[in-house]
């Protein structure tokens, strides 16, 4: 299956301008940007060339969400304390299927879904800032447009109760592609969902390099991802094996609390089930490719 991916300011200038020298530089390049941000007054604009800043001295990790899993994180209750939702690193990129993706909405008679979301520490810790990529570029020099929210994180204040507080954000909110609210909100909650996921092979996976795959899915030999990793391939497969095959519910996410005095929240799958387990008993073994 094909992600999309996230395209960084350093990206795009990269791409117009190659002699750009500072562009090949992520100090050197971001020490402009956010120069200029100051100089614009754009605290979204600033914000957002941090995250980026972080998230490419981290080496770009990302995450690859698959169809399956996307409305079970969505669909989740998270009635616990907002500052207990913490990035693994300081910014991740959360990526898409660019087929059979449920997060979409339709504008102007056309399907737009989202392709990336990239997520980030700002304030000091105190919040996330959420950039949602449907594919929206400026007018007549190609520029990306991210809808953006800040997530609020503090004791006292819930998951639930900064969501509803996101609202439409920004001076610019009313410009271009209207992304629905409650789009936005699946995003955020969505983000929130996988900074709680349990660290379950089942559920999330390492992404290797792809002539590495099949050795990897067979062995889970460490040194295919310590490979992908030197290349420059920091990334993780999320949902991708949620079982589909026939006559089988696929398992759904839970919010539990672990550890000592269970006060640490984890999202964990349940096991799935068989559906009509007394007809599919009837198949003989080794019908239609293997009985269950």
């Amino acid at each position: 299956m094909l992600f999309h991916s996230y395209i960084t300011m350093r990206d795009w200038t990269r791409r117009v301008d190659p002699d750009d020298r500072p562009a090949q530089d992520i100090e050197q390049f971001y020490q402009r940007t956010l120069k200029d941000a100051v100089g614009m007054g754009s605290a979204q604009f600033f914000g957002q060339m941090l995250n980026e800043r972080d998230w490419e001295k981290a080496r770009r990790p990302y995450y690859q969400v698959w169809p399956s899993i996307i409305p079970m994180l969505t669909r989740l209750n998270l009635d616990l304390d907002s500052d207990l939702i913490q990035l693994p690193p300081p910014a991740l990129c959360i990526r898409f299927p660019k087929e059979k993706n449920p997060l979409k909405f339709e504008w102007k008679g056309d399907e737009v879904p989202v392709r990336c979301i990239m997520m980030g520490e700002i304030n000091d810790g105190t919040g996330l800032s959420v950039l949602v990529d449907i594919g929206e570029v400026m007018d007549g020099v190609g520029v990306p447009i991210y809808t953006y929210r800040n997530f609020p994180r503090r004791p006292g204040l819930t998951v639930e109760q900064s969501l509803a507080s996101l609202g439409t954000t920004g001076q610019f909110a009313e410009i271009g592609v209207q992304v629905p609210d409650s789009l936005v909100m699946d995003c955020v909650r969505l983000c929130c969902s996988l900074c709680l996921l349990e660290n379950d092979p089942s559920i999330i996976s390492p992404d290797v390099l792809a002539d590495d795959r099949a050795k990897f899915e067979a062995s889970g030999d460490q040194k295919f991802v310590d490979k992908a990793h030197r290349r420059g391939k920091i990334g993780w497969d999320v949902g991708k094996h949620i079982e589909v095959i026939p006559h089988f519910r696929r398992p759904h996410m839970a919010l539990v609390w672990t550890g000592h005095g269970r006060v640490t929240p984890k999202i964990v799958p349940r096991r799935g089930s068989v559906v009509h387990r007394e007809v599919v008993e009837k198949l003989p073994s080794g019908f239609g490719g293997g009985g269950i």
